[in-house]
C-alpha cells in the first residue's frame, strides 16, 4: 500500500484487511465507532463481592505483599475503595504497570539435580488486585464476546 494513504486509521486499516482477507474483511459501513463507557458497563459492587469472596486464602502475595486476606478485609471494610479504584481503570483504559509485575519464584523438583535449569519449576506471583481487575475485564469482555 502507499505511504501516501490519505484517511483515518480505521479505513486504512480496513483496506490492509480488504487487500490481505477480501472475502472474509468487514466494511467500512459494518464499523461503529468507539464509544464511550455507560453507566452499564462500570462494574458493580455485586462484581466485586463475587470476585473478592472466591479468592483463597493461604495462597502467597505478589512483590507487593499484599495477602489475599488484607484484600478481603480492606474490601469488608471500606467496599467502595476496590470499587472506586476498578472503576476508575475501566473509565481511564488502564491497567496499572504495577499489578503486571510478576515475582518468578524456582522450585527445585525432588530427585533432580541442583545444577541443571530443568530441575526446577517456575511460578509467578501477581499482585492480588491485578488479578481482580484481570477477572473483572475478563468479565466485560465475555459479555461482549456472548452479546
Amino acid at each position: 500500500m502507499e505511504s501516501s494513504e490519505k484517511g483515518t486509521p480505521t479505513e486504512f486499516g480496513l483496506k490492509i484487511l480488504q487487500n490481505l482477507y477480501p472475502k472474509s474483511a468487514p466494511r467500512a459501513a459494518q464499523i461503529q465507532p468507539h464509544q464511550t463507557l455507560h453507566e452499564e458497563e462500570r462494574f458493580s459492587q455485586k462484581e466485586i463481592d463475587d470476585i473478592v469472596k472466591k479468592i483463597p486464602y493461604g495462597k502467597a502475595p505478589g512483590y507487593d505483599g499484599i495477602d489475599n486476606i488484607i484484600v478481603k478485609v480492606i474490601f469488608n471494610s471500606f467496599p467502595s475503595v476496590l470499587l472506586d479504584f476498578f472503576n476508575k481503570c475501566l473509565e481511564l483504559k488502564f491497567f496499572p504497570d504495577p499489578l503486571k509485575i510478576g515475582l518468578v519464584i524456582l522450585f527445585h523438583k525432588t530427585g533432580k539435580e541442583e545444577q541443571n535449569i530443568k530441575s526446577y519449576r517456575p511460578i509467578s506471583l501477581l499482585p492480588t488486585l491485578g488479578k481482580l481487575l484481570q477477572k473483572l475485564l475478563l468479565h466485560i469482555f465475555n459479555f461482549h464476546l456472548k452479546t
